[in-house]
């Protein structure tokens, strides 16, 4: 009896024993594959905001383009000649468009490690940071949607009130005989009398600069965030 209670506990110990050697070799498998994701995620990281600081640079090249010709055009309001005007059409492209060079970066990786949950494998700093990142970008949309109703309650404006001048420069920017598109200045030029189209006209651009500064807040947020990618991953380098 003694015999079989021995042989009896041998097995269940064995067992037990192989279910422990089971759970601890599954835990570490689980663990291993975890920072393999972990490891993978910050890589990712790391090229996609290296694509966002390239593109951030091509943008704010243009932003400090746009920022000069609106300095130009307020310090010269008065007296400025559209037809004296070197590159007049850059510069009353600048002045007045919203959407074509709004800052809107590709954050599809970012999007996907949030859809299926490796976000939350990311560096807590970094993650942090990019949170960060993210409420930026939500200010900057925000002034850009302001920046666009703006320039249309200067549009509306003069429209109403100068619908001769609105009528014989069209600011739809068609092209003119010479190729160029300069009709909005045209139109400001012929009524920069009215110091109504000039406040409607400077709130237009002064949210144009402020989104243009806080892009390149923005470039430094990126130009930290990457940093700190870079350190994790020698670190994960290091102990793999």
């Amino acid at each position: 009896m003694k015999n079989i209670l021995a042989r009896g506990g041998v097995e269940f110990l064995a067992v037990l024993l192989g279910i422990t050697a089971s759970l601890w070799i599954d835990k570490n498998q689980k663990e291993s594959e975890i920072e393999l994701d972990r490891i993978n995620v910050h890589q990712l990281i790391e090229g996609e905001i290296s694509e966002i600081i390239q593109f951030t640079d091509k943008r704010l090249d243009y932003y400090n383009n746009q920022n000069a010709n609106i300095i130009f055009l307020f310090e010269n309001y008065n007296t400025f000649n559209t037809d004296e005007i070197e590159g007049a059409d850059q510069l009353i492209y600048d002045i007045f468009t919203t959407g074509t060079y709004m800052y809107n970066p590709n954050l599809s990786i970012f999007d996907a490690l949030k859809n299926d949950g490796r976000y939350n494998l990311i560096d807590g700093e970094i993650r942090k940071k990019l949170n960060e990142y993210n409420m930026l970008m939500d200010y900057i949309k925000k002034i850009e949607s302001n920046e666009n109703k703006a320039r249309g309650v200067l549009l509306n404006y003069i429209s109403t009130n100068h619908p001769d001048v609105h009528f014989k420069y069209p600011h739809s920017r068609s092209l003119q005989s010479d190729g160029t598109s300069i009709n909005f200045l045209k139109i400001l030029e012929n009524t920069r009398s009215d110091k109504t189209v000039w406040s409607l006209l400077s709130r237009k651009c002064r949210l144009t600069r402020s989104r243009n500064n806080r892009v390149k807040w923005a470039k430094e947020m990126l130009v930290s965030i990457k940093e700190k990618i870079i350190a994790v991953n020698i670190n994960n380098k290091a102990l793999n």
